[in-house]
């Protein structure tokens, strides 16, 4: 059953954020490619997610995952992760605050998902999670400037290629009108008025124009 995503601050002691994290830390600033970042990791621990929050599900290890510094700019940022099993997801924020979540939609299946409208910039400790005490399934973690999209639903996905850009995919109300509407792109081949909500949404107009070279990034 999915779980609300949770938000919460907490005066207790909690889950170690402060601990050096198991895969590392990484550094991103807003506008960053390639869109996923995308990690392979273990997920799961001995270490009840409850420590975080009531209402956080799970077993974690007893450190961070993943550290993740961002300088945020426009955009939302997304953290989300996939694995073969139920997994889960927390993360202490820029900000100091906890999010927990269990199944971020119907569409993602089992899988974990948090969005920040405005991310704040700073370090964000990342802890993915399994419902059985010491289970260490293999797991991927994504972070992103665009929506949570997983290989089921979201839209048909169009990743990264052999040019480095994220092209998203096709879910933009305008998608397939011949113009790329992603706001991310200029040249002749953009539509006159691009809004933010088709960024990461038009990837079939918009990777067939830059192949043209009508296009290109910012």
């Amino acid at each position: 059953m999915a779980l609300p995503l949770l938000c919460f601050s907490v005066g207790v002691q909690a889950l170690d954020w402060e601990a050096t994290p198991t895969y590392g830390t990484v550094n991103l600033n807003s506008g960053f490619q390639p869109d996923p970042y995308v990690t392979a990791l273990s997920a799961g621990g001995s270490r009840s997610a409850g420590e975080a929050g009531a209402n956080c599900s799970g077993y974690v290890s007893d450190k961070p995952d993943l550290d993740l510094n961002y300088e945020a700019g426009q955009y939302t940022l997304s953290i989300y992760a996939e694995a073969q099993e139920d997994i889960t997801l927390v993360v202490y924020d820029a900000a100091g605050n906890w999010h927990c979540n269990d199944d971020f939609s119907t569409a993602a299946g089992t899988n974990p998902g948090i969005k920040w409208s405005n991310p704040p910039s700073g370090n964000y400790n990342i802890w993915i999670g399994t419902y059985a005490s010491g289970g260490l399934p293999e797991a991927t973690l994504y972070i992103s400037e665009a929506d949570p999209s997983w290989g089921s639903g979201g839209g048909t996905s169009a990743r990264s290629d052999d040019t480095g850009i994220e092209w998203g995919d096709n879910t933009s109300q305008w998608a397939n009108d011949g113009e790329c509407d992603d706001p991310r792109f200029d040249g002749p081949g953009v539509h006159s008025i691009n809004l933010d909500e088709d960024r990461y949404h038009d990837a079939n107009d918009c990777r067939s124009l830059h192949e043209q070279g009508q296009i290109y990034l910012k």
